[in-house]
């Protein structure tokens, strides 16, 4: 399966869901998701840190293909490295959902042929507004195992219409960003 590969290469980490489906043809994940890697550390014999996140991915995959896609982005610049690490991955059907810390509209762009739905988020609880944004109650995912609730999440994501979200380049959306405040702790 796809999704143990991405394990195995330690792609995977805060990891929430890790399961196959009760058809054992797909497997579930909820967690975040590696973008750039951490270089390797001699001494410890470990990779460091992640450069960057996909923060609360919510995917569904069969053995070759990403068939659900979406997650959190704290900066629209991270989406490239997204589309380079797993874009030839994603299935013709999945229009991945990110949801976009810098960015304040909601838009479609297109990158290397693939559309991606980019919804502005100052905070993103990534699984509730996907259930919010493809209509589904809690009482939908009832007595569902987390891998079977995954499948029902990805029928909802079927009748998602883009059509209705402006499309525009991402170079343009670029000029558009805003600064993020950073968060500082107690002292």
């Amino acid at each position: 399966m796809l999704l143990d590969t991405f394990n195995e290469d330690q792609l995977l980490f805060n990891t929430n869901v890790l399961a196959k489906t009760s058809d054992g043809d797909q497997m579930a994940f909820r967690g975040d998701l590696v973008l750039e890697e951490g270089e390797y550390h001699e001494l410890s014999g470990k990779k460091l840190a992640a450069k960057a996140v996909l923060y609360q991915a919510v995917m569904l995959t069969d053995d070759s293909k990403i068939k659900l896609m979406s997650g959190c982005l704290r900066e629209l610049e991270l989406l490239p490295l997204f589309v380079k690490k797993y874009g030839e991955y994603l299935a013709e059907e999945c229009t991945p959902v990110f949801y976009v810390m810098n960015i304040r509209k909601e838009c479609v762009v297109e990158l290397e042929g693939k559309k991606y739905l980019l919804l502005g988020a100052d905070k993103a609880m990534v699984w509730n507004d996907l259930m919010e944004l493809y209509y589904l109650e809690k009482a939908d995912f009832k007595g569902q195992s987390s891998g079977d609730k995954m499948i029902t999440m990805y029928d909802g994501a079927k009748d998602l219409k883009v059509s209705k979200y402006e499309t525009v380049l991402f170079h343009d959306l670029k000029g558009e960003t805003v600064e993020l405040e950073e968060g500082y702790g107690p002292v």
